[in-house]
Parts: structure tokens; sequence; C-alpha cells
């Protein structure tokens, strides 16, 4: 009995989750000087009250997950699980916020004439609601398989990491689909970390590292064709309040 505690209390202070959470909010956090905090202290560059209350969120989030990561690993699960109220309800505000932010990008792309305006808007609509239901099934799991909760809570700040990481690889000379489906990608390899992890921690591939495998990277690599057929930009003003 002792030694079944001994390895639930380890395991439960896995520093992986805690480091790899600092790696991805660092690859956040330096995704947007050139897009937002060089223009923003220069003034080159006005931003809409929108853009600011979006960045705050999701920025939010990025140091809401780096704390709760440095708390359990330290031990501290009720403080964690205190904090994870508010994480619910920052959950529950990005989800209305990126969809605002989504439409406000669809109506500047219409605006500037842009051939294909709703182009864009699965990557943003695909984002929503992957974020959405992984974190939905992380505070499912939260009592129930604390294994389950940290991988999913970690596969959904993936799901952000990649969107942010797409202001480098715009600077890149990528050609289409590469340079679309690039950022994702990117994010996604951070899986291969975790299934290692995996391995050397479980003996094999957890079925939650296995299922966003299977699930995430066929998504991620058909977005950039789905997003230029007739078909989806027929059907996205409609799910978007254009049609």
């Amino acid at each position: 009995m002792t030694t079944v505690a001994s390895n639930g209390a380890q395991a439960r202070r896995d520093p992986f989750f805690a480091r790899s959470g600092l790696v991805i909010a660092a690859v956040i956090l330096l995704s947007f000087p050139l897009t937002y905090y060089i223009p923003l202290v220069t003034g080159t560059k006005t931003f809409s009250l929108l853009r600011h209350l979006h960045g705050l969120a999701f920025f939010a989030w990025t140091g809401l997950y780096v704390l709760q990561t440095q708390l359990a690993v330290r031990g501290h699960v009720r403080l964690h699980r205190e904090v994870g109220l508010a994480g619910i309800a920052l959950a529950g505000a990005m989800l209305p916020l990126g969809l605002w932010m989504a439409i406000a990008a669809i109506e500047g792309r219409i605006a500037s004439g842009y051939p294909l305006p709703f182009e864009w808007a699965i990557y943003n609509l695909v984002d929503i609601l992957v974020f959405s239901l992984l974190m939905g099934w992380a505070i499912f799991e939260t009592r129930r398989r604390i294994d389950w909760h940290r991988r999913l809570a970690f596969i959904a700040i993936l799901n952000l990491m990649g969107p942010a990481a797409s202001r480098w690889f715009l600077e890149m000379p990528l050609p289409y689909p590469w340079l679309d489906m690039a950022p994702n990608l990117f994010a996604d390899a951070a899986l291969i970390v975790l299934a290692l992890h995996d391995r050397r921690t479980l003996g094999k591939v957890h079925p939650i590292t296995c299922l966003a495998a299977a699930v995430l990277v066929p998504i991620h690599i058909a977005e950039p064709f789905v997003a230029r057929t007739a078909w989806w930009n027929g059907l996205a003003p409609s799910l978007f309040g254009f049609g």
C-alpha cells in the first residue's frame, strides 16, 4: 500500500507538464513582437478593443496553464483545484471572444476585397471547437482520471500554440499548402514528445495521446485544402452569421 501511494504521489508530481508548459508559454509569448508588442509600443498600428480583450484572455489562459502545472508539480492540489474554477470561467469567455474575433477578421477581409474572405475562418472555427471540446473533457476528468485530465489540458494549449506560432511562419517562404498547415503541425509535433514521455513513464503511449495524433494531425493537413473549396466558402457565411 505504501508503494502504491508513493507511486501515485510521484505520478501527480510528474514534472513533464510543468516544464513543457513553460516552453509552450515561451513560444506563445515570443510569437507576437512583430504583430502586436512592437506596433503597440511604437504606436505604428492601432488595435480595436476586441483585439486587446482577445489577446488578454488568451495570454491569461497561457499564464493560468503555467500556474496550474506548477501548482500540481509542487503538490498544491487543493489550490490547483480552486484556481481551476477561475480557469473554467476564463475558458467560457474565450469561446465567444474567439468567435467574435473570427467574425471581425472576416469583415476586415470583405472590406479589403479579399477574394475568399471565409478561407481562413475554417482555422478559427476548428481551433475554437477543438479547444472547447478538449477543455470541457479535461474538466470532466478532473476528479476521475488525472492522467487523462493533464493530457487533455496539455493538448488544448497546443491548440493555442499553433495559431500563435503562425506569425513566425508567415515570414517564411513556404508555398501553399505548407504555409497554411505548418503552424498547427509544428504544435502537433509536441505530441511526439508526449508519446515518448508516455512510453518512459507508463510503458506505453497513453490513449489520449494516440487519439489526439489520430484526429488532429489529419484535420490540420486537410484544413488548407478544405478552406479553398466552394463547399466551405458557400457554407461558412451561414455559420458565421453572414448568410
